[in-house]
């Protein structure tokens, strides 16, 4: 998983951060199989979240693998390009191991409803994910 995110973060809320960092945590285990690199990456995504209670929580859920109840996102209802950016992240770290696994494809779909996205545009985004898996193979 890249360290450089599209989402900008900067412009996120202390609830919208830890909310981005629990959907990474909750995309990697989705599937059960969390390798070194990822955890690597998940604790990288972590270091953006301020609250220290939120930080050991998400550490819990990664070390227990766990995955992390997630309620609706909040804000940037107007502007559906961060939403997009950040679904764009969770693709990227679903298929950062080069497989697309029903249960992450599962857990992208129930984030991208929770990012206020519809069946159309979630399965045009999984298509994509599993058509760039194919190209790198």
């Amino acid at each position: 998983m890249g360290q450089t995110f599209r989402t900008p973060v900067k412009e996120m809320d202390e609830r919208q951060k830890e909310w981005f960092a629990t959907a990474m945590v909750a995309i990697v285990l989705a599937d059960g199989n969390v390798s070194q690199g990822e955890v690597n990456g998940l604790l990288n995504c972590i270091s953006f979240v301020q609250d220290p209670e939120a930080v050991e929580r998400l550490k819990k859920y990664i070390q227990f693998k766990t995955t992390p109840p997630i309620p609706n996102f909040l804000g940037w209802e107007k502007d559906i390009r961060k939403k997009a950016a950040m679904l764009l992240d969770l693709m990227e770290v679903a298929i950062a191991d080069r497989e697309f696994a029903a249960p992450e494809k599962e857990k992208f779909f129930e984030l991208g409803k929770l990012l206020g996205f519809d069946h159309a545009k979630i399965n045009q985004l999984i298509d994509a994910g599993n058509k760039f898996i194919q190209e790198m193979e």
